[in-house]
């Protein structure tokens, strides 16, 4: 036990240079999340230095205390990350977001496991290293458009909801993963017990939400002494936590939802006020024990890793969801925001790599935590530097394209934008069906994923059955929009509006079959996975030239910026055309058929 002066001691000095690392971090523009970790690594008892005969070990030598105080700063961390869950934030941007979110959860993952298996690392490492690659930051993201004064930007708002959604699933991917320290050795169908066990949680705590938390909120309400108020706060956090810990949860998850519960009640904004100070005072201490716990002499060995996975993740974030951003309604500008916004790379990926470095039956522990690291710290240095110059990404984007390529993407973008964004035109109120198969494929995928043998085989069956489903459903929902949507302004010449349900079918089509054909064949061949992504990025540019062929005939007439690099104005994924009327935002299911929007 250490004694007392010691204690002290080390607990002063923790505090002092965790101040002065993090002034330094301000100071250059940086998180202070960084100058957490890099004081941390300086002072844990892993560092080794040898100056001129003088050797220096750390000045933290017993990290037992720095852990368990750590580990409180990681359950009030999660918390706070639950109260900033708005379901009022994201009920207008919902369908957006959430689309968003599932798209840049998935391709990250996916990118991440690719990633992992080039280096060869096992399953149980590839899980969190894939974490740490995907998971884009909340902060970051916000701190940037703070500070280029963008807050008040129209995209900003489904930016908000979209990192909201995508915490969500980073946390329940995490409790996923944690089980994993329960049992190492566990089947998939095993872990399918653990997602099951999950959803009951989430089910237990929906029944706190609607039953528990009112009564709670009027009690809160009560206490007028702050003293007593935050005794009151702290016991359910950790209380809650400690009850996701006996239901085999992992106890960050219990502190998330439990903050999640309390974000829209009456009581958030104090118990954040209130709260604020004590959370900042043990997040550091998270952060700089993170840091202790890695070792500086392997940073030669990732170092490499690191100079690879950055470009990736900047080409996936700012080209691939850029991309899907413009597909899905938001003007050329707005999707480069968007995509660029999302670079971060912050405490969601510190999240991952700390509760994998201390899995059981990890191999790659003493690589991960420098890797995350070091990570965040690139990806948040050059994120400022993309939000800043993302309008000029969306014009070199533009010049860089062929014609057929931009004429296309417009016409996808005006086709999915009055499927899936908002409209204060409440005429078309989305495409339902086309939901509800998708839903019901993401299950199917997941259901391949955590399943082996017969099992598996059936969950395959039933996959390809919904995909086929989805062709159909989407097809005719698709015509439907095609049918009121008015196209001349970008171009569209042909009053034949077959090729644009075949082009934007085949893309979204094609979409799920490739996802369906990746995790079918991940655990035998995974290199197979690389070969689909490339041949689907191959089709749609066939079906993209396809179709300029049979309907931008005349395309050429009209002015490149017309579609090819709009302007974001207050309906999000309505473009400024020059002499022509903005077009009403929707469609009109009983108007006649040949009605034009």
């Amino acid at each position: 036990m250490m004694s007392e002066p010691s204690l002290l001691f080390e607990l002063g000095a923790i505090m002092l240079l965790a101040f002065v690392a993090a002034t330094m971090a301000r100071k250059f523009n940086q998180s202070v999340m960084i100058g957490y970790i890099i004081i941390g690594i300086l002072i844990g008892p892993k560092i080794s230095v040898n100056v001129f005969g003088y050797e220096y070990h750390g000045l933290i030598t017993d990290t037992s205390l720095v852990e368990v105080l750590s580990f409180i700063g990681l359950i009030m961390l999660m918390f706070f990350v639950g109260l900033e869950f708005s379901f009022s934030k994201l009920k207008k941007v919902r369908t957006p977001a959430i689309i968003l979110a599932v798209i840049d959860t998935s391709v990250g993952l996916f990118v991440g496991f690719v990633f992992a298996s080039f280096l060869g690392w096992p399953l149980i490492d590839s899980i969190f290293l894939a974490g740490v690659v995907a998971m884009s930051s909340t902060s970051i993201a916000m701190k940037v458009l703070f500070d280029l004064k963008r807050m008040s930007s129209p995209e900003v708002e489904f930016l908000i909801g979209l990192v909201v959604v995508e915490t969500f699933i980073a946390m329940l991917i995490l409790a996923v993963a944690s089980g994993m320290i329960v049992d190492p050795e566990a089947t998939p169908m095993e872990y399918g017990r653990l997602l099951l066990g999950i959803v009951a949680f989430n089910a237990f705590f929906v029944w706190v939400a609607m039953f528990f938390v009112p009564r709670v909120v009027s009690f809160f309400n009560s206490i007028e002494n702050d003293e007593l108020f935050i005794l009151f706060a702290l016991g359910i956090v950790f209380l809650t936590a400690g009850m996701a810990s006996v239901m085999g949860v992992p106890p960050i998850i219990g502190a998330f939802f439990i903050g999640m519960v309390l974000a829209e009640s009456q009581v958030s904004q104090r118990v954040q006020s209130k709260l604020e100070s004590f959370k900042d005072a043990f997040v550091a201490i998270f952060f700089t024990a993170f840091g202790m716990m890695i070792d500086p002499a392997m940073f030669g060995r990732v170092i490499w890793m690191v100079i690879l996975a950055i470009p990736i993740v900047i080409l996936y974030e700012a080209f691939v969801m850029s991309s899907v951003s413009f597909f899905m309604g938001f003007s050329s500008r707005a999707s480069a925001t968007i995509g660029t916004s999302m670079c971060g790379r912050g405490v969601e990926s510190i999240l991952y790599a700390s509760v994998g470095s201390n899995v059981k039956g990890a191999t790659m522990a003493s690589q991960l935590s420098p890797f995350a690291g070091a990570f965040c710290f690139g990806m948040s240095a050059v994120t400022p530097i993309l939000v800043k110059h993302s309008t000029y990404l969306a014009n070199a984007m533009s010049r860089l394209f062929p014609r057929s390529i931009k004429f296309s993407g417009a016409v996808v973008s005006r086709t999915m934008g009055k499927a899936v964004m908002p409209s204060t035109l409440k005429l078309f109120r989305g495409a339902r069906m086309t939901g509800g198969m998708l839903v019901a494929f993401v299950i199917a995928c997941i259901t391949v994923l955590l399943t082996d043998g017969l099992i598996h085989l059936l969950a395959v069956v039933a996959g390809v059955a919904v995909t086929v489903g989805l062709f159909f459903v989407i097809r005719f929902e698709i015509a439907e929009i095609a049918k009121h949507v008015n196209y001349a302004n970008i171009g569209v010449t042909s009053i034949n509006k077959q090729p644009i349900v075949n082009l934007v079918t085949g893309i979204v089509f094609g979409a799920a079959a490739s996802v369906l054909i990746i995790v079918s064949s991940w655990t035998y061949l995974w290199e197979l996975s690389v070969v689909v992504a490339g041949g689907y990025a191959l089709t749609d540019l066939v079906l993209m030239r396809l179709a300029y062929g049979r309907l931008g005939s005349g395309a050429s007439d009209v002015p490149e910026k017309v579609y090819a690099v709009p302007r974001l104005v207050e309906e999000p994924g309505d473009d400024i055309l020059p002499d022509v009327p903005k077009p009403v935002y929707g469609i009109i299911r009983a108007a006649p058929q040949d009605t034009q929007l």
